[in-house]
């Protein structure tokens, strides 16, 4: 997988800062809640905000000290946190308890009815490097146990950036199949305790580089993917036109006769059980 740290990102960022209780380090952890990206991680995802826009959810990395080895060198380590919008200000920051202590968990989502938190881990049970794994959120904000959602999602690789759309429908990356080179993205149909075998976006999608993730336009029929296929792998977004867009003369993208995005929006609801229902 390419990595560089020579990036730039054609995204609008919006900073959010606001004074709060944690004083400075809390200004500076705000500062982290926006998509950008950084030289050990590439493509960082923005927040993910509940539909009533009051809660939100980031991911923070720091160096820390290993649980072994008194004298070994610190490492990066991802923790999720949950933001609450009081009186037009991000405040409330409460690290969530998702993972074990030294392992990581980041990149999360929250699902539309603002009920379960989807992200990416490594910690210990996984099936490769990073997993994604599922968390319900309780009636007071605390999670419940993360749930790995099994082989149909994750391999012996990352898989990474889970990202819901339209309700069920998931998106992430994924280093660990047979796709177009680095990271792919993928989709699956997440119901309740189900899923369906995940499906690869295609190639009008993806790329031999590094795609993290994608956001739908349904009214204009577009996607907006964020990828370090530009020169020097710098991190951009790419617009692609899918389905019958009359924008499609103006793209030299067009996913209409990739079957991979369509299959992914237009699926039933034939869902099959995964590991992840039982645990």
């Amino acid at each position: 997988m390419t990595r560089s740290i020579f990036y730039s990102l054609l995204v609008s960022v919006t900073v959010f800062a606001s004074q709060n209780t944690f004083g400075q380090m809390a200004k500076e952890m705000l500062n982290t809640i926006e998509g950008g990206v950084s030289a050990e991680e590439g493509y960082v995802p923005s927040m993910s905000i509940t539909k009533d826009g009051q809660t939100a959810y980031f991911s923070k990395a720091t160096y820390q000290k290993p649980l072994y080895g008194v004298f070994s060198k610190k490492e990066l380590i991802h923790e999720i946190y949950r933001a609450e919008l009081v009186n037009g200000e991000w405040t409330n920051i409460t690290k969530m308890a998702v993972c074990p202590e030294h392992y990581s968990a980041k990149h999360p989502t929250v699902s539309e009815d603002g009920k379960r938190l989807f992200f990416a881990s490594n910690m210990k049970g996984s099936y490769g490097k990073y997993d994604i794994y599922v968390a319900d959120i309780k009636s007071d904000g605390s999670l419940g146990v993360s749930k790995n959602l099994g082989p149909k999602v994750n391999t012996k690789e990352d898989e990474l950036y889970p990202n819901i759309y339209n309700g069920t429908l998931l998106f992430f990356a994924s280093e660990g199949r047979d796709g177009f080179g680095g990271l792919d993205l993928y989709a699956t149909q997440v119901v309740q305790n189900t899923l369906t075998p995940s499906v690869n976006l295609g190639s009008h999608i993806n790329s031999n580089s590094d795609e993290y993730a994608i956001q739908l336009s349904p009214e204009k029929k577009m996607g907006f993917v964020v990828s370090n296929r530009g020169f020097n792998n710098t991190i951009s977004q790419y617009t692609v036109a899918y389905g019958r867009s009359n924008k499609q003369a103006d793209y030299n993208d067009v996913a209409e006769s990739d079957k991979g995005l369509q299959t992914v929006i237009n699926a039933g609801s034939n869902y099959v059980a995964t590991s992840y229902e039982d645990q």
